[in-house]
């Protein structure tokens, strides 16, 4: 009798510690309640979709929204999931970086998802957004854009060729990168074969529009492999090309500026072909 009682008093206190952790696994915990703007140097965050990457200058409001999240058990099926992820990147003042990715039903720190509680990770995908669309985020471009051509309801690549580019690193100096290309008459391979259109324009989608469109230029196809040979000039209204009848490679060049402390000028390569 009294072992039966034992085995009962067991089972009931292995019950309780069960129902103790499933009460406080469910009331999730607060991994940056604690976090204070003074432990951060910078921060920023890309949105995807769109692919943009935003500098965060008011520090102190990214930390209250961090503060309010809720996380519950480690969950890396958000991998399975689609939709629009916001990732923000922390500078801390020892010199370390970690990422944050508010992808409901999902926070993902660091590479390592835990399921989380909705309003403060959906809040905290709305003032990325906000950031965004308030016109006047620092967008950071540490590299040049890239740029699609669309023509007959199709986009298609450019290919980045020469470039001159400047960004800011961490500690606030200027980090500059100039990389040199072939002529675009001698990348037959790299362009091959052409897009072929029935439309007589083309319009140019760069992820982060340019302040100028600097100069576009083509050459018929005729002269592959031939440097030297004479550009024509090409008619661009906005960001619509004027296509030449037949085949043609484009170069498309553009700037933009360095005031916030990342651009320069990129050229890019496209091979066309306007049918008869």
């Amino acid at each position: 009798m009294r072992k039966k009682r034992l085995m009962i008093a067991i089972a009931c206190i292995i019950l309780v510690g069960i129902a103790v952790i499933v009460f406080f696994s469910q009331q999730g915990k607060k991994p940056y309640k604690d976090l204070d703007a003074a432990q951060i140097v910078s921060a920023k965050v890309l949105l995807t979709p769109p692919d943009k990457t935003i500098e965060i200058e008011n520090i102190q409001e990214l930390v209250e929204y961090l503060n309010d999240v809720v996380v519950y058990n480690e969950d890396n099926s958000y991998t399975e999931y689609a939709g629009q992820g916001v990732v923000f990147t922390l500078t801390m003042v020892d010199g370390t970086q970690t990422d944050i990715m508010a992808y409901n039903p999902f926070i993902v720190i660091d590479g390592i998802g835990y399921k989380t509680k909705y309003e403060p990770c959906e809040a905290l995908n709305n003032y990325a957004n906000e950031l965004l669309n308030s016109g006047t985020a620092n967008i950071i471009l540490e590299e040049p854009p890239t740029l699609s051509v669309v023509s007959d309801e199709t986009a298609i690549g450019a290919v980045l060729g020469t470039y001159s580019w400047q960004k800011t690193n961490i500690d606030g100096t200027a980090e500059s990168t100039i990389a040199d290309s072939p002529h675009p008459l001698e990348c037959k391979d790299l362009l091959s074969p052409p897009f072929e259109t029935t439309e007589t324009t083309a319009t140019l989608r760069f992820t982060e529009d340019p302040d100028t469109i600097l100069s576009v230029q083509c050459w018929s196809d005729e002269h592959w492999g031939e440097p030297a040979a004479n550009s024509e000039d090409v008619t661009i209204v906005g960001n619509v090309l004027t296509l030449k009848l037949g085949g043609y490679i484009y170069e498309v060049t553009a700037e933009w500026n360095t005031e916030n402390g990342y651009g320069g000028t990129a050229s890019y390569f496209i091979y066309l072909k306007t049918a008869d």
